[in-house]
């Protein structure tokens, strides 16, 4: 074999054990446990989920909430609308917040996010503070899971979720269709378990928010849950 053969062969060789690393990496980076995609079908970048993506100017999703992690203003049977604002760089969300199915009262707040990750992004009233922050901590929390784009496929592992002394995974672990108010959607299972109970978040691939959500805490109790009740544009 001449020398110039050796070297087009040694090449191929380097090249193919190139690729072979690459989609190891990709799927050891994008946090895969077992059943996951392996590293001959690899996700790729339509697979990857963000929050507030496909949000548009006038949408406005509603939701039914019931939260205690908001102290003093729990939000108990209530309904939640968040109508999105386009402001340049920011979304202005104008929120409509109904706390009790049989109470009348209607509190609109409107308050300006940012638009890659839903940030807050101008100081609210604290009389305010006190409607939004349930919401943010129930509704919205998935920011703080998805602080990226996350791979939305069976197997993968979106963050770790510390209770204690322990950390267990927040990974998607199932495919399902659910029914909802506002429709039926083929949703992916975050889960996540805290003392005895399987916390869920349900995620559609075309939803900027999750469909649902029961998440409890670590003695067992319903920390929130909501649902998708209606989506308009």
């Amino acid at each position: 074999m001449t020398p110039k053969r050796i070297v087009f062969l040694a090449s191929g060789i380097f090249g193919a054990i190139g690729i072979l690393v690459s989609i190891v990496i990709i799927a050891v980076n994008g946090g895969f446990s077992e059943g996951g995609p392996s590293i001959f079908h690899p996700p790729t970048s339509k697979d990857l989920w963000s929050i507030g993506s496909n949000i548009v100017d006038g949408m406005n999703l509603t939701y039914s909430l019931t939260t205690t992690t908001g102290g003093k203003s729990n939000l108990t049977d209530s309904i939640v609308s968040m109508k999105f604002h386009d402001i340049d760089d920011k979304w202005n969300i104008d929120f409509k917040i109904q706390n009790g199915s049989n109470s009348s009262t209607i509190k609109d707040i409107s308050a300006n996010y940012s638009k890659k990750q839903l940030l807050r992004t101008d100081p609210i009233t604290q009389q305010n503070e006190k409607f939004i922050q349930p919401i943010e901590g129930s509704i919205l929390v998935i920011r703080d899971i998805a602080r990226e784009p996350k791979y939305l496929v069976i197997g993968a592992v979106w963050e770790k979720i510390f209770t204690g002394s322990t950390t267990e995974d927040a990974k998607i672990e199932g495919k399902d269709t659910i029914s909802t108010p506002a429709g039926t959607y083929n949703v992916y299972t975050l889960q996540y378990n805290v003392g005895n109970s399987t916390s869920k978040i349900y995620l559609n691939m075309d939803s900027p928010l999750p469909i649902k959500a029961e998440v409890y805490d670590e003695n067992d109790k319903i920390l929130y849950e909501y649902e998708l009740q209606s989506v308009s544009r």
